[in-house]
């Protein structure tokens, strides 16, 4: 689906992003967030690693692959528990059908940009259409724009 409206600004910092829709992570580092009545995830739109994080604005489509996480493999432990925290929430939106949000962002660790992280809310609605793997083989999801918010 293409978008219903033109984004708007670009915020400087995830946190003063997430506020502007009323959502909250779980801790500063989490990799979802929450509003009331949605999960928010992000789009990391110049993410170094474009094959394993493919964002179509103008079709509404957010494909995202994560490589197997464990402490075994040498992760640190607060990123498989936000890899797990980020499955989870996949795996609850997928399972019942739940409408998310999609906060596109740029500017993070792994992305091309400088000048600090720098995020936006899509306004519409997306859902996912696709979701296999698990945390420690790694796992795959698909995100579509799905209606208006």
């Amino acid at each position: 689906m293409r978008p219903s409206n033109p984004l708007k600004k670009y915020i400087s910092g995830l946190k003063a992003a997430l506020k502007t829709i009323g959502a909250k992570q779980r801790d500063q580092y989490s990799w979802i967030a929450k509003t009331k009545e949605h999960y928010v995830f992000t789009a990391e739109i110049d993410h170094i690693n474009k094959e394993n994080n493919r964002y179509d604005h103008i079709e509404g489509i957010f494909h995202k692959k994560v490589r197997p996480l464990s402490i075994e493999l040498g992760d640190a432990s607060l990123t498989v528990s936000h890899g797990k925290e980020l499955f989870d929430a996949v795996n609850d939106a997928f399972t019942n059908n739940k409408m998310c949000r999609l906060l596109l962002v740029k500017g993070t660790k792994y992305g091309t940009n400088s000048g600090g992280v720098k995020a936006i809310d899509d306004p519409d609605l997306w859902q996912f259409s696709k979701f296999e793997g698990s945390v420690e083989t790694g796992f795959e999801f698909i995100l579509k724009r799905t209606s208006e918010n």
